[in-house]
């Protein structure tokens, strides 16, 4: 069988891609022990279910993925957005890992026997949504409060040959916490998503906190791409992430965000390589594991 034709047996619909591919996704986001700077001690508890799935047919052929969350006292903490894309040399899918810290405090994590490593330097920052109304008093008034304050978030990100490409609110949100036992009075967390396809570009985190006494509605942004990214709220940029010598393909300035490819598996989960990032190859140099 030649590679070519080998891939293009690997190139699935989506759906069955991501039903053959989820048990090794959710294998590799156990791998991970994260917990945050104050409690090392205490894991932050892994969501094995996926929070929302996704597919890009414009980037690597097919691109397909998951996306998990780990969570502190109810609230998420971490996420991860593990997904595949075909491998030619060895034939395969090759398995990325793209993470970000959700969590004001910084996060500790380890992994065992791993090639490649994800060292948060911060916790994420929250800015307060000055002009939006007092938190509603029921779980559901908030709901309806978080969703409008999202739709006020609009974005684009721009691609290496200097393509715009808009973003789009996902209406539902990813995840919501209305019963988080600390740290929040409620929260979501929204996604910008590219028209290109259906994966995750920008988080959006909004949550309700008592500050002093007074109940607000702060929110966060979050890089989850490898491009360019502007996000604008009322028409008025609010974030930004620009590639730079220290904002780069692989992680922006405080590693909040992180991203590598991982490993070569074929549609039964055999490990066929492993793959490490590197300075001189960002997208990972490739070591086939031999059967002996």
């Amino acid at each position: 069988m030649t590679a070519l034709l080998a891939c293009l047996l690997l190139a699935l619909p989506d759906d069955a891609l991501g039903k053959s591919m989820l048990p090794f996704y959710v294998r590799e986001a156990t791998e991970y022990t994260i917990a945050v700077e104050s409690a090392p001690g205490k894991p932050l508890e892994l969501k094995k279910e996926p929070v929302f799935d996704w597919s890009n047919a414009t980037r690597q052929g097919l691109q397909q993925g998951v996306v998990f969350v780990w969570l502190r006292d109810g609230r998420p903490a971490a996420l991860a957005s593990v997904f595949s894309q075909a491998h030619d040399k060895p034939v395969g899918r090759q398995l990325i890992h793209e993470m970000h810290a959700l969590d004001p405090e910084k996060l500790v994590v380890s992994r065992t026997n791993a090639m490649n490593d994800w060292v948060p330097q911060a916790g994420l920052e929250r800015k307060e949504l000055t002009d939006a109304p007092a938190p509603a008093a029921t779980a559901g008034g908030r709901l309806l409060q978080m969703r409008r304050l999202a739709q006020e978030f609009t974005g684009h990100s721009q691609d290496p040959e200097g393509k715009r490409w808009e973003l789009r609110l996902l209406p539902a949100p990813l995840f919501r916490y209305p019963e988080a036992k600390s740290g929040v009075t409620d929260g979501a967390l929204f996604t910008l998503i590219s028209t290109a396809g259906t994966d995750p570009e920008v988080l959006l985190l909004i949550e309700a906190r008592v500050v002093e006494g007074k109940a607000r509605w702060e929110y966060a942004c979050g890089r989850f791409s490898d491009r360019d990214l502007h996000v604008q709220r009322k028409e008025k940029e609010v974030w930004s992430m620009v590639r730079s010598p220290t904002c780069t393909f692989n992680n922006d300035p405080l590693h909040l965000y992180r991203v590598y490819a991982d490993k070569v598996v074929n549609l039964e989960g055999k490990l066929l390589a492993r793959v490490r990032a590197t300075d001189k190859v960002w997208w990972g140099e490739v070591f086939p594991v031999n059967d002996k």
